[in-house]
């Protein structure tokens, strides 16, 4: 139980700490993080905030998909991850402003963001602790459909870049490239953190 909670809650602060990072950049975040951006700067409230209520909608969505009852336990882990992104937004990178920055920094920003957020999203999944229900609708889509994480991760994140064009939020070429590279990453990251898990 200890290794579990060790790898659940060590790969939230990760993968919340590489969202940040990429939000930072000042190139385009994620699209479900530009559109989180987007609605903050129209409706206030914090990326946190937004993050738990649409993550409610998924939870729901998720019931409806996999034919099965809602999973009240993911609620514990939409509830951490607003908490602590927004902690490493407002905390930990509250000082970070990359918008003018040179181009060297924000694309080196940017590409350490991607590799922290692959590689936390990868380490939580492998506790096998109630996952985040948008990563939840992903492993849902892949298996009820046979296709790979990768092929499922992209079409969530079009379906976030629709909705961040039409909120207004920060897409860039960062966006395109992590629409792109977000599902191998996490797909690898699995792997090789599930074989780590199983030897400690």
């Amino acid at each position: 139980m200890f290794k579990k909670t060790s790898f659940f809650f060590m790969g939230l602060v990760i993968a919340c700490l590489g969202v940040g990072l990429i939000i930072k950049s000042g190139v385009g975040a994620g699209p479900w993080d530009a559109f989180f951006v987007g609605i903050v700067n129209k409706l206030g409230l914090t990326v946190g905030i937004w993050v738990m209520l649409i993550q409610a909608f998924y939870l729901v969505f998720n019931s409806i998909l996999a034919k099965k009852r809602i999973q009240f336990e993911s609620v514990i882990t939409v509830f951490l991850w607003g908490i602590i992104i927004d902690f490493q937004m407002g905390v930990t990178l509250k000082n970070v402003q990359l918008d003018e920055a040179v181009w060297t920094m924000q694309w080196g920003a940017f590409l350490a963001g991607i590799v922290l957020t692959g590689i936390g999203i990868g380490i939580y999944l492998t506790s096998k602790f109630p996952t985040m229900p948008y990563d939840g609708t992903m492993l849902i889509i892949s298996e009820r459909f046979h296709i790979t994480l990768n092929v499922s991760r992209t079409i969530l994140e079009g379906i976030g870049l629709a909705f961040a064009w039409i909120v207004g939020g920060p897409i860039g070429l960062g966006t395109v490239i992590i629409m792109l590279m977000i599902g191998p990453l996490i797909q690898i990251c699995t792997r090789y953190s599930t074989l780590i898990y199983e030897k400690i």
